[in-house]
């Protein structure tokens, strides 16, 4: 049953890396990253990867102050949480 507290995950909303659960290679699918997630990172949730049968796979990404892309990586939905104002 879902948490009534519980927000939804939006596309393109900016999110907060709560827990890894994963070796830090499982997180770099498309070669790119500069160094793997950590908890507290934030990013911007680009996309959400749904397949029939599994769980959706969100991929965010965590850019510097520069537009540079600090990881591009996807993680399950306990991972990370939206960052509310």
């Amino acid at each position: 049953m879902p948490d009534a507290n519980h927000h939804p995950l939006v596309q393109y909303e900016e999110v907060r890396v709560r827990k890894i659960l994963f070796p830090g290679e499982n997180y770099d699918g498309w070669m790119l990253n500069q160094r793997k997630p950590a908890v507290g990172d934030t990013g911007v949730l680009i996309d959400i990867l749904e397949m029939p049968g599994l769980p959706p796979r969100y991929v965010v990404e965590s850019s510097d102050a520069d537009g540079i892309t600090i990881f591009l990586s996807e993680f399950d939905s306990e991972e990370i949480e939206p960052i509310t104002s």
